[in-house]
């Protein structure tokens, strides 16, 4: 079993390197100082390894969702967020190329994971709406696309740090929540300060009045 974790967490880190189709399984078994037989009696072929990394996703979804509240609370939708982001950091791979994605093991794992995740969203939403701390919907739907562009914001995150270049200043969490807080009531905002304080809630992101002043210096010269 060590050998095999050996050769998984190599394999793992060529392919966040690189990419899933820049080795070949005798390039993995070099770079694990063994012949490539011997990598075969643990890996019959790649796609067994993407596989195996396919369940330790499970295993790292059901570590970290141990602290999940048993009721719908915005605590929750932060664990998401959470999740997705170790996801992320663990396996980059996966989430940058559109053919592992369609591989039938990773394929299931994140079509399941994004379904929770959506379906927690919603119940949030309408437990908030409930208890009076968000507003009813302004019109039929609204709130489930509010769920599903909270996950959307989350799953492609890596995809807008390497395309825009992310400032250090924008997070994926603080970003859902500035699509989110707008629905708040009074109660909703007094309790989202109390829960992740003063601060975190007037740093939400950048202000606009930053990028206007720098619209109108370029304007200008």
């Amino acid at each position: 079993m060590q050998t095999k974790l050996r050769i998984l967490n190599k394999a793992i880190r060529l392919f966040n390197q690189k990419g899933f189709y820049a080795y070949t399984l005798s390039d993995i078994a070099l770079q694990c100082d063994m012949s490539r037989g011997n990598l075969a009696y643990h890996f019959k072929n790649k796609y067994k390894i993407l596989e195996e990394v396919a369940n330790c996703m499970l295993q790292d979804i059901a570590e970290i969702q141990k602290d999940r509240k048993n009721y719908p609370a915005f605590s929750n939708l932060s664990l998401d967020v959470h999740t997705c982001g170790v996801l992320q950091k663990k396996y980059p791979f996966v989430f940058r190329d559109m053919s592992v994605l369609e591989h039938a093991t990773i394929k299931k794992v994140m079509k399941d994971w994004t379904a929770k995740t959506i379906n927690n969203n919603i119940e949030a939403f309408a437990f908030a709406v409930e208890i009076g701390n968000m507003k009813e919907e302004q019109f039929e739907g609204l709130y489930y696309q509010l769920a599903v562009n909270a996950w959307l914001i989350t799953y492609y995150w890596v995809a807008q740090k390497v395309v825009r270049k992310v400032a250090k200043i924008e997070e994926a969490e603080k970003m859902i929540w500035s699509t989110i807080l707008p629905h708040f009531t009074a109660k909703g905002i007094t309790a989202f300060e109390a829960f992740y304080g003063e601060e975190y809630l007037n740093n939400i992101g950048v202000p606009s009045e930053n990028y206007i002043h720098k619209r109108h210096r370029t304007l200008l010269f």
